[in-house]
């Protein structure tokens, strides 16, 4: 499961990072954010039209193209790979709407009664990483959709597992392109999906368990 992420980078970053364009540059601004949570419009990076790398502005929670009521209740933040494809919800995207998500780490909490302890799991190296995802336009109006999308999960393996019994789907840097690619199938390349063991996750405070805060302290460990 993964319903609180970081993306602590700027959107020149991104770009960088991932490559490609920025859609509508100059129509939309982003900050880096410690404490991104369902509903928020996070950078994504898909493929567009021209099969070329984007990042785009999409709300978290994916709200499928054939629903005709405006978006209610509980987002759909995440996707389990072993049902996705045959969803409703996701299976269309899974087979031609695929993205990458990007972000610096995520928060799980331990526990089965209040409170929890929330913890940060990051890439070890620090560097800037993605989550595999999902994602689907709804019609608004005349010409106007809401983008939205939808983060991957598999079952949680190595030494995170005791925090929570589930994990975002990361892939390997060379498979990102035929993740993005709707020719590749999308059981080729789930196969690649990244375990645990470049992982690293430490205590932090119980700041972060209110969806408003927001700072780098957040990230910061816990003293003993």
């Amino acid at each position: 499961m993964c319903g609180r992420y970081v993306l602590a980078a700027s959107l020149a970053d991104i770009t960088a990072y991932f490559g490609g364009e920025i859609a509508h540059e100059g129509l939309w601004t982003w900050e880096p954010s410690w404490n991104m949570a369902p509903a928020v419009v996070a950078p994504v990076v898909a493929l567009n039209g021209q099969g070329a790398r984007t990042i785009v502005p999409m709300r978290w929670g994916l709200h499928p193209h054939w629903r005709k009521e405006l978006p209610t209740g509980k987002p759909l933040f995440n996707a389990r790979t072993e049902t996705a494809f045959e969803k409703p919800s996701f299976r269309t995207p899974w087979k031609r709407r695929r993205a990458l998500i990007p972000m610096n780490g995520w928060y799980e909490w331990e526990g089965v009664t209040s409170p929890k302890t929330p913890y940060y799991i990051h890439p070890e190296d620090g560097e800037l990483s993605a989550f595999a995802g999902l994602w689907d336009q709804w019609r608004v109006d005349e010409g106007i959709t809401l983008l939205s999308f939808t983060i991957l999960t598999t079952p949680a393996v190595g030494p995170i597992k005791h925090l929570h019994h589930r994990m975002p789907v990361r892939l390997p840097p060379d498979q990102w392109q035929n993740w993005l690619d709707p020719d590749v199938k999308a059981e080729r390349t789930i196969a690649h999906m990244l375990g645990s063991d470049d992982l690293g996750f430490h205590e932090v405070s119980r700041a972060v368990n209110s969806g408003r805060a927001q700072g780098s302290n957040l990230i910061i460990k816990t003293v003993d």
